[in-house]
């Protein structure tokens, strides 16, 4: 083996793709990860001009001859895979010869939002509420003219409505907004930390206390905003303590004497129908008075169906650069499907359903429809198992059916590489020799 090719099939088993373009700007050679990650094959590129593996080439071009090398730069792509944008870096091979190597690699997962969350910081603001419905935005200039106020809002709304995205909106209109924004859902936490989530402890106050002790939720939101989110399920004698704390703005550490002054704006939110919560005995009377200063109730999608054809075009969009993959384009008539839908889960499930889609490459039937198969007859295939991985797993063997197995074929048709589907084959354990996978596929259909 001589030393060029050495080289050559050192490249092709690089995990990063690579392209290796001439002094005129055509394909000299790549490498089995660019055909996989672009979908093409190796006579679709090989002395083709190597912009037509991404947009805007100028641009590259622009950037190679400024800085003579291209490091991490995120490109828009064209590939025949269901993916938009890569990074892309590039140099010239030698001093000697005009050659360019560029390497492409899959975009890192943004952590951001991640890091704001954990440091107490509120992401959302009024301009990322999606609407042009008029009771809704009637709605949103309420919420930003008591975003100033002292006195404490109540969200109400069903599942899915975004009464944490209101929040985090009031909270960063107002003359808070460069002070922390707390967190804390009353429904998740066990009912024996809750106390110590919310007030904070000292020294030795419980078994396995830290010994430094540790602030509660109110300290950490001092001169910002606690969001209480899910109130309706705090347990009634937090809901004494709650009261005392919103009257006298203090709180103390459990195991501790002193009371620390708060400042602190009170947000809560609740899926419950507080009102019937008190005539029940669930909820006090008088800390759903305290709360429900300010009301703001937010309507379920299926009262603003104006905005879903707003929001699919923003999730799509969104969606899509997040998850590295192409948008769908929708017909009028599947959106005026999603509009008659009747949306349980509001926003969100509207949001999963794009998301679902987007993964999948085409938008599935809605509600019963995309839930066809019957749990008690298909053992682990159950609704709660109805994940994203196990609807890719279920596309896939629709698609090698179509095609008798066909792995060149279906492969084209999903629009991925063979290795890929070999990956995803293995990954999901489909053997198209395997009998049972197909009368199961028949079941579901």
């Amino acid at each position: 083996m001589d030393y060029r090719e050495y080289v050559d099939n050192l490249i092709k088993n690089i995990p990063l793709g690579i392209a290796i373009s001439d002094g005129e700007g055509y394909v000299k050679n790549v490498n089995h990860k660019l055909l996989d990650m672009f979908g093409y094959k190796l006579e679709e590129l090989i002395e083709r001009p190597v912009s037509i593996l991404f947009k805007e080439p100028e641009k590259v071009n622009r950037l190679l001859a400024e800085k003579k090398k291209i490091i991490e730069e995120e490109v828009f792509i064209k590939a025949k895979s269901n993916k938009i944008r890569f990074t892309l870096s590039a140099y010239p091979i030698d001093a000697y010869s005009r050659d360019i190597i560029y390497i492409f690699a899959d975009i890192k997962k943004e952590r951001r939002m991640a890091n704001r969350l954990s440091e107490n910081k509120a992401i959302y603001t009024f301009d990322k509420i999606i609407t042009q419905n008029e009771s809704f935005i009637r709605l949103i200039q309420f919420a930003k003219e008591v975003a100033d106020s002292k006195s404490t809002i109540l969200i109400t709304g069903e599942s899915g409505t975004g009464k944490e995205i209101l929040a985090q909106s009031i909270h960063n209109h107002s003359n808070r907004r460069n002070g922390p924004f707390v967190a804390i859902n009353s429904g998740a936490i066990p009912e024996s930390l809750i106390e110590s989530e919310l007030f904070g402890y000292e020294e030795g106050a419980f078994t396995g206390a830290k010994k430094e002790g540790q602030p509660g939720k109110f300290e950490l939101a001092h001169k910002g905003t606690i969001f209480l989110d899910e109130i309706g399920e705090m347990p009634y004698d937090m809901q004494t303590r709650l009261l005392r704390v919103i009257e006298e703005g203090s709180v103390s550490r459990i195991g501790g004497l002193e009371q620390k002054l708060v400042d602190v704006r009170i947000i809560a939110a609740s899926n419950k129908n507080l009102k019937e919560e008190v005539e029940k005995g669930n909820f006090r009377k008088d800390l759903f008075y305290r709360l429900n200063v300010l009301p703001i109730e937010i309507p379920p999608l299926r009262e603003r169906k104006d905005d879903i054809p707003l929001l699919v075009d923003y999730f799509m969009e969104k969606l899509s650069l997040r998850l590295n993959k192409k948008e769908i384009l929708v017909s009028k008539e599947k959106i005026d499907e999603l509009v008659n839908y009747n949306w349980p889960g509001n926003v969100r499930e509207l949001e999963n359903y794009i998301e679902l889609s987007i993964n999948l490459g085409y938008m599935p039937g809605l509600g019963e429809e995309r839930i066809s198969f019957k749990p008690k007859e298909i053992g682990e295939y159950r609704h709660e198992h109805l994940t994203l991985e196990y609807m890719e797993k279920i596309h896939i063997l629709k698609v090698l059916k179509i095609f008798s197995g066909n792995i060149t074929k279906s492969a084209k048709a999903l629009g991925i590489g063979r290795n890929t589907l070999y990956r995803k084959m293995d990954k999901y354990g489909i053997n198209c020799s395997d009998i049972e996978q197909w009368s199961m596929l028949e079941r579901l259909e």
